[in-house]
């Protein structure tokens, strides 16, 4: 029988800052656009990153990103936006072929958005609560 760490580990995982409308939007679209339904998600404050990781891998403080975990690696800011793209239909799934930019100018963009994320779509007090349809996605 599976521990919850390795029914996690067999997940790819979508982490986003579930206090952020941004982040909240983008969870949104991925929804909308990931028909093959592979992708979960949990919000970094979840503690859901911590129970799959050992300590030593999460970092300490959680960043200004999204995280994405697939395959026993943990992807970062725009890394990890790439990679979710991969899993997404048509016509976002485009989106993986800006991993032939360098990681450097990906990543100043990448933060110029995190930093500015409150200001684009402000801040929630709470996680949004996805419909039943979806609920089997998200992981607490």
């Amino acid at each position: 029988m599976q521990t919850d760490r390795e029914k996690l580990q067999d997940k790819a995982i979508v982490f986003y800052d579930g206090s952020c409308g941004f982040c909240q939007g983008s969870v949104q679209v991925v929804l909308k656009y990931n028909r093959k339904h592979n992708l979960y998600f949990a919000a970094l404050q979840s503690g859901v990153l911590q129970q799959l990781l050992p300590a030593a891998q999460v970092p300490d403080p959680l960043p200004d990103a999204v995280l994405f975990y697939e395959r026993g690696t943990l992807y970062f800011a725009s890394d990890a936006a790439l990679h979710i793209a991969r899993h997404l239909n048509f016509p976002l799934r485009l989106f993986s072929y800006f991993r032939f930019i360098p990681v450097s100018f990906r990543d100043k963009i990448y933060s110029f958005i995190a930093r500015h994320r409150y200001k684009i779509a402000g801040r929630r007090e709470a996680c949004m609560l996805p419909e039943p349809a979806q609920r089997a996605r998200f992981i607490n």
